[in-house]
């Protein structure tokens, strides 16, 4: 008898960190990209599934054409969600464990070009996908199902890229991720007790400092962080405190565009275009009623994060928390401005 695939948060009462089983991603296609069997001349061949997401069957949810009218990003459905749509129910206890019901939206946003990646993009073309992140991000933010909205983009299959034609998802959730979670009642109690943002005073104070800013423009600031966790590690801060990703103007993206291109091409340019790397945006909850007794916009800072893949975390890192990192950010920092 067949089993519905487990699709569940779960919550660690000790540590209170949750885990999101998805039994259902193990399905998805693997390796390079060229997972789909298509007929070709009487032959079998293999083809990318985002190639073209019309004829491989994939649900469009919107596109977005550039200035030449030709189609850049095409947003679809996830075919192999982590969450699901569905109505939000209240969490549940199994024994001494709070559980919650996987419900969300899960849609990958892909560009056309199956060659080029993030780094190899022009500013329209970087600017025109976070168009389509912060449009979707509006729209599903509608929903009532859904706490947080994550954006991530894994490139490289030690990002976690399972297919290889560059692409982004996001996945909302009925929980505030741990992570969040932590950054946020951090960043409330730097407020309390300095009354101005974590956020502004260590982005002044990296300007002030220098060594560490790679980029900068009028909107934005791009740094290799005092306390990276990860080798190059970058982080890109808008100037303006706006604890909101989605409220961000057309300039404003624009900006964000620009310095996300100077990052991602410097690491190339330091790694010679081997580097697997994440990049995520951190933004303020959906739904902020009672997590804090004053709005998020007084206190946090949307904000990107790109992780380079150069490092494996091991058993200190995983056992203390505590992780370990080989290079001086300092020297990071250099390199990528020089590269």
């Amino acid at each position: 008898m067949s089993q519905t695939p487990l699709n569940e948060f779960r919550k660690d009462p000790i540590s209170g960190d949750w885990v999101l089983f998805a039994a259902g991603r193990s399905k998805r296609p693997g390796g390079e990209g060229k997972d789909n069997v298509v007929l070709s001349g009487g032959q079998e061949v293999k083809a990318c599934p985002f190639d073209d997401p019309v004829a491989m069957g994939q649900e469009i949810v919107k596109e977005y054409n550039n200035a030449n009218g030709e189609k850049w990003v095409t947003v679809i459905k996830n075919k192999y969600p982590a969450v699901t749509p569905g109505a939000c129910g209240p969490q549940i206890q199994i024994g001494p464990f709070s559980a919650a019901a996987a419900n969300g939206f899960h849609e990958v946003v892909i560009t056309n070009n199956h060659e080029r990646t993030f780094p190899d993009f022009d500013l329209e073309e970087t600017r025109l996908v976070l168009q389509a992140f912060q449009e979707r991000y509006q729209e599903i933010s509608k929903y009532e199902c859904g706490d947080y909205i994550q954006i991530f983009n894994n490139t490289g299959k030690d990002a976690g890229a399972s297919i290889a034609h560059p692409h982004s998802q996001i996945l909302s959730t009925p929980i505030v991720p741990p992570l969040v979670a932590r950054s946020l009642n951090g960043a409330a109690g730097y407020f309390l007790k300095h009354q101005q943002t974590a956020h502004k005073s260590l982005l002044d104070w990296e300007i002030e400092q220098g060594k560490r800013v790679i980029f900068k423009n009028e909107h934005f600031v791009a740094y290799c962080p005092f306390v990276s966790h990860k080798p190059y590690e970058i982080k890109i801060l808008p100037r303006q405190q706006n604890a909101k990703f989605e409220t961000s103007s057309a300039e404003e993206l624009t900006g964000c565009a620009e310095a996300l291109n100077f990052s991602l091409r410097q690491l190339n340019k330091v790694f010679n275009h081997k580097l697997a790397f994440n990049f995520f945006i951190h933004t303020a909850p959906v739904k902020e009623e009672n997590l804090f007794p004053f709005p998020s916009d007084t206190f946090y800072h949307w904000h990107i994060e790109i992780v380079p893949h150069l490092s494996i975390l091991a058993g200190f890192d995983f056992s203390t928390g505590i992780i370990v990192n080989v290079i001086d950010p300092d020297q990071a920092a250099e390199e990528l401005r020089t590269a």
